[in-house]
């Protein structure tokens, strides 16, 4: 996630009051004697359709996935966390701006939010409302909680480290190797950036931050340019598109630069992301080093520590599947998407459907939404909507998942079911899509109302088009008028469109 830019009530977690007795690592030839105290380890999960950095805390005593986010200016719930507990959201004056636009921020009380030994209890807090893509996680812990105090992140042992040095001013902090490079930042703490440095791509001088809730590494057009690299040039591929905070989904290119220099340390031939925001040291940098931010300092200390030093998901690297093996659910997932789509691999649908079985099997939500709709297209619907409910008991802010269930439901004969359903999920905001679809299921607006809403969108596109001449015709074969489903069935078909045969 890009760094947010907002006003709002910060919800921080202060590990200065730890009271467990810290371990220590001391050097005895500085003047001082230098002592670097441990206050707390905590264990980092893999989570998410992105394989995100989390860890588990508790938010009114259930269980909660928090991103690690040294990117984003606060720490604050999504609405996946208000939405599973059930949790009343109010309207506030602040907005939140990240990769994809603007962002409302909402407001809820809650009895409990804890982030390893550090807690606050009956508080209200901030909620970030709106994403690309609804967030797997239920908050977000930000600059401000994980850089109050020296912090070391170390995805070769999966764990993350708070440190209070004492007379450490000259000293070298990287006790796991003496010879790390050293990086000095800049950091403005009133304004809680996250500490900015500087690199060289192809020699050009960049301005860098290293954000752990990014899934890799990208820079800007402007940085991509500078460097001499041209977003036509050979072997520059059009990605998916970006999505984070905003709903907005930005375009992405994968290029390799010649050189990325960080301190004395030289990555040739560098994987990177292309995006609108200089550079952005991601999830995949810090799975290849071992990083310590020096708050104490204002020093980075990395030492590379093997395997890609970077990485944009253009082939299932070690860990990836190493991940997938022991049974993470969301690794299982991604190894799914890229055999489906022969992304570093040879194309094989057989492996794709074999891996996503294999993570629904684990109960995985969107493994259990993906076979409910295929089920579907099987018409197999009974089935497919005991899926779709497991995966939205696990997902109740997935909307799309919400529209699936119902159409499951209808064609089993579930009317009433899924009216009730349909309406308890789109109960506010209805003006987001998808909620226009939900309304012209349940008969609140006509299709001619749902296609000017569906022009008048910010950001219209053939996939939505189709989305929407496919919930017209099931609307009017729910509805029984079999002459409007025929037209719409006909409009609809230009999205399906037959395969050429070659000679």
């Amino acid at each position: 996630m890009s760094p947010l830019i907002c006003h709002l009530r910060l919800l921080l977690l202060p590990l200065a009051v730890l009271t467990a007795a810290p371990a220590a690592h001391a050097w005895q030839n500085t003047p001082a004697r230098c002592q670097l105290s441990l206050l707390t380890t905590l264990p980092i999960r893999y989570t998410g359709p992105s394989l995100s950095l989390t860890l588990e805390g508790r938010i009114d005593g259930s269980p909660a996935d928090m991103l690690i986010d040294t990117g984003a200016a606060g720490s604050m719930l999504t609405r996946t966390a208000t939405e599973r507990r059930g949790l009343p959201l109010h309207s506030s004056d602040a907005l939140a701006i990240g990769v994809g636009g603007v962002s409302r921020i909402y407001t809820t009380r809650i009895k409990e939010f804890k982030a390893g030994p550090a807690s606050i209890t009956n508080s209200r807090v901030n909620v970030l409302s709106d994403f690309g893509t609804a967030p797997s996680f239920d908050a977000i812990l930000g600059a401000p909680f994980l850089l109050q105090s020296d912090l070391e992140i170390s995805l070769a042992t999966k764990e993350i480290k708070f440190f209070r040095p004492s007379n450490c001013d000259n000293a070298v902090l990287s006790y796991w190797d003496h010879d790390a490079v050293q990086i000095p930042f800049k950091w403005r703490s009133a304004g809680r950036d996250n500490p900015q440095f500087k690199v060289l791509l192809n020699g050009k001088e960049a301005t860098a931050i290293i954000d752990s809730g990014t899934s890799t590494t990208v820079i800007t057009h402007r940085a991509a340019e500078k460097a001499g690299l041209k977003m036509n040039a050979p072997g520059v591929e059009q990605a998916f598109a970006t999505a984070g905070a905003g709903l907005k989904r930005i375009a992405r290119w994968n290029a390799t630069l010649g050189t990325l220099q960080i301190g004395r340390e030289t990555i040739e031939n560098a994987d990177v992301g292309v995006i609108a925001a200089d550079v952005i040291l991601g999830a995949d940098f810090l799975r290849s080093h071992r990083v310590l931010f020096a708050m104490s300092q204002k020093k980075l200390y990395i030492s590379y520590v093997g395997g890609d030093a970077l990485g944009q998901w253009r082939r299932i690297e070690p860990w990836l599947q190493q991940e997938a093996d022991a049974g993470n659910g969301d690794a299982q997932m991604m190894v799914a998407s890229m055999h489906g789509r022969g992304n570093g691999v040879p194309l094989d649908k057989v492996q794709a459907h074999a891996w996503v079985d294999k993570a629904a099997a684990g109960g995985h939500p969107r493994a259990n939404l993906m076979v409910g709709a295929r089920l579907v297209k099987e018409g197999r619907y009974a089935e497919a909507a005991v899926r779709i409910r497991q995966a939205l008991d696990r997902l109740p802010a997935d909307r799309s998942g919400a529209l699936l269930l119902y159409t499951a439901r209808m064609h089993n004969g579930d009317t009433a079911l899924a009216r009730r359903e349909l309406e308890a999920t789109f109960s506010h905001d209805t003006d987001e899509w998808p909620g226009p679809l939900a309304d012209f299921y349940l008969g609140k607006i006509d299709e001619d109302k749902l296609m000017q809403l569906t022009v008048a969108a910010p950001d219209p596109s053939v996939q939505r088009f189709c989305q929407v001449s496919f919930a017209i015709a099931e609307g009017y074969l729910f509805a029984g008028d079999i002459n409007r489903e025929k037209l719409a069935r006909e409009k609809e078909a230009v999205c399906h469109p037959a395969p050429t045969s070659t000679p």
